[in-house]
């Protein structure tokens, strides 16, 4: 079994799944380029850049410097391009994106530097953007001066949109506020004809995910529980990046990861290119994040978060990333299977595929790091009987096909305390993936699944390939989420994982609190424990769990530790509040137009509360608070909480 691609590149997990012959994932109609997220062995040079554009792919000349950067290839010659990458430099892809958005026909234009700039750039990666709110207009504590719409066009429109750092979407910097001087009459600003003239999405609703984010970045939210945030200091600027639909469209997350990664250089560019001298100081909120990915903070994402930063700082700017814990420690998403004493019987757990859902299932297995499938084999069982197993793939062109496939790839692991090279230290990455359970009406015929998958209560088992060796450590075991984004059509829904003591048998209330110390039942076991966003377990990055004013303790939703071995972190690094009481719940946050106001839940809420305590702070991380008394479990501290339990 191919573990690494045939010109030695070490590919995901996922872009392997996708390149196998079957599998209806590129929908050519939409777009006939998929992009990739590639790292490569040594910061790209304009030269190397130069020399991947001049061979049928697209790189942005932004990368230069940087080890990780987004290509664009077409999905025609996706194996060729691959072959290239590798001859490049590369060590590492996987698959951002399989409908690459449609380039821009204009050249970006010079752009001089400006001259004051901001002290503090607020950059905000989110869905929808409420710029003519008197809380952002010019003038403002935090104002609004810079939007990337991802699936903008430029040049269009009543006010048209500059060509933006990438060549996809539309830019708006000085056009902002000459929007909102077009929508002002003699009663004020028009808000509804200043979102007409720039036709942002998710702002024809009187709220949207980020006017609730940005409302709380930006610090002018309802206080919360009578604490108010300390002043900004100088000029701050909020700058906006518009997600596109087929990030927001999908919720496993599997492709924001080029959107997100895009926005972060986007949001650094604009603080530190345009203007003489540079913002000191970029934070940046990125409320969204997959359920799955190696949980070691080797993801590409930490791995470029990490890069950036440490530019970043020699060149004597701050720069940090805030993401929110995540909302699924409730989810039953995530499962750890003993791998001591594994025979050729195997230890099982349960994943029940949920029904009418367009979307394909994943989930992902990852092994110990000393652990191969020389060791380790997997299977999955339909409930009608249908077998997969890792060894056995079916041959191309199967009739029937296959509703579920397992496929394995040998990925990039954390450094270990061994003296193997940078990029040499691999781990197993195990995806099982199982077909829509429905046909959506808008699928291509390219793309429409052959056979649907059976909804129900798969079984996945993982067995002893080799009797008589001693295998070691834990299998953990991440589901990817096909719930809907907030304001996003249904297209399906999660499933969950199953194992036999993840419930009470009793059938009382289970715990809303984490406990990651809970006994160890069984060999194969679901666990809330360990359910941290798949790209908020580096060390670079800032996490913000939440917690409910009433009685201080953590949201029943709210994700945390502990991570799996070798990860830099273990735990959130600060918990907000999220909830008022056990009956009123969320906070209160602005919405599109002023004077609205809506309860929002989340940890997406305290992430950019971190971010507005960091605007205020002085350097780059936050002062110390007295312990609570009594202290909280390690992996629980609250910023403001007053210890009461």
């Amino acid at each position: 079994m191919a573990l690494v691609h045939s010109s030695g590149l070490r590919i995901d997990a996922y872009l392997a799944w996708a390149m196998q012959p079957g599998v209806r994932l590129f929908d050519r109609s939409k777009s006939t380029h998929a992009t990739l997220l590639v790292r490569f062995e040594h910061p790209l040079t304009f030269a190397r850049i130069e020399q991947l554009n001049s061979r049928t792919m697209r790189c942005s000349k932004i990368f230069e410097g940087y080890a990780h950067a987004t290509v664009t290839v077409p999905i025609d010659s996706l194996d060729d391009r691959l072959d290239e990458l590798q001859a490049a430099g590369a060590v590492y892809c996987e698959l951002a994106t399989p409908a690459a958005p449609v380039p821009n026909d204009l050249p970006m234009p010079d752009l001089p530097a400006l001259q004051p700039g901001p002290d503090t750039v607020i950059g905000i990666i989110d869905d929808g953007c409420p710029f003519a709110h008197q809380a952002y207009r010019p003038g403002s504590a935090a104002s609004v001066r810079f939007i990337w719409d991802m699936g903008g066009t430029p040049g269009t429109g009543p006010v048209p949109g500059d060509p933006p750092f990438f060549n996809y979407g539309a830019e708006y910097t000085h056009q902002i506020g000459q929007i909102v001087n077009m929508a002002t009459t003699a009663q004020g600003v028009n808000e509804d004809s200043a979102y007409a003239l720039i036709g942002l999405p998710s702002l024809r609703a009187m709220a949207s995910h980020g006017a609730q984010v940005m409302s709380h970045a930006a610090g002018c939210a309802r206080p919360i529980d009578g604490r108010s945030m300390p002043p900004l200091a100088g000029r701050t600027d909020l700058a906006f990046v518009q997600l596109p639909t087929a990030a927001l469209d999908d919720p496993s997350g599997l492709w924001l990861k080029q959107f997100g990664y895009e926005g972060l250089q986007a949001i650094f560019q604009y603080a530190r290119k345009r203007f003489q001298p540079p913002a000191g100081k970029v934070l940046v909120n990125l409320s969204y994040g997959p359920q799955t990915g190696p949980h070691d903070g080797s993801s590409f994402m930490e791995s470029a978060i990490e890069e950036m930063t440490e530019k970043a700082r020699l060149d004597n700017c701050i720069f940090r990333v805030v993401l929110p814990s995540g909302n699924n420690h409730l989810l039953r998403s995530h499962a750890e299977v003993q791998l001591n004493g594994l025979d050729a019987v195997g230890r099982s757990f349960d994943w029940n595929v949920a029904a009418d859902s367009q979307t394909h299932a994943q989930l992902e297995i990852w092994l110990p790091t000393q652990v191969t499938l020389n060791h380790v084999d997997v299977r999955a069982q339909s409930p009608t009987g249908e077998i997969a197993l890792l060894s056995a793939p079916p041959p191309p062109g199967t009739v029937p096909e296959p509703t579920v496939r397992i496929t394995a790839s040998e990925v990039p692991a954390p450094p270990l305390p061994t003296s193997l090279p940078p990029f040499e230290q691999t781990q197993m990455q195990i995806t099982v993936s199982a077909s829509p359970t429905a046909r959506a009406p808008t699928d291509a015929a390219s793309t429409a699944p052959a056979r649907l998958a059976t909804p129900g209560r798969w079984r996945v088992t993982l067995l002893a390939r080799q009797a008589g060796v001693d295998i070691q450590g834990t299998a953990h075991v991440y589901l990817a989420r096909s719930d809907p984004n907030m304001g996003r059509p249904l297209r399906g829904r999660s499933g969950h994982l199953g194992s036999p003591h993840c419930d009470d048998p009793c059938g009382t209330i289970p715990s809303e609190q984490l406990d990651p110390d809970a006994p160890h039942t069984g060999l194969a076991e679901v666990f809330a424990r360990g359910s941290l966003s798949g790209i908020a377990t580096g060390a670079e990055s800032l996490v913000a769990g939440g917690y409910r004013i009433q009685d201080d303790l953590p949201a029943p939703y709210s994700s945390g530790g502990p991570c799996r071995p070798l990860a830099p972190r273990d735990s959130p690094n600060w918990a907000y509040p999220v909830e008022q009481s056990r009956v009123l719940p969320g906070l209160l946050g602005r919405g599109n137009r002023s004077g609205v106001s809506m309860r929002f839940s989340g940890t997406s809420i305290a992430a950019p509360q971190l971010v507005r305590e960091l605007a205020a702070t002085p350097g780059s991380d936050l002062p110390p608070l007295p312990p609570p008394v009594p202290p909280p479990p390690s992996w629980f501290r609250p910023r403001f909480g007053g210890g009461r339990r």
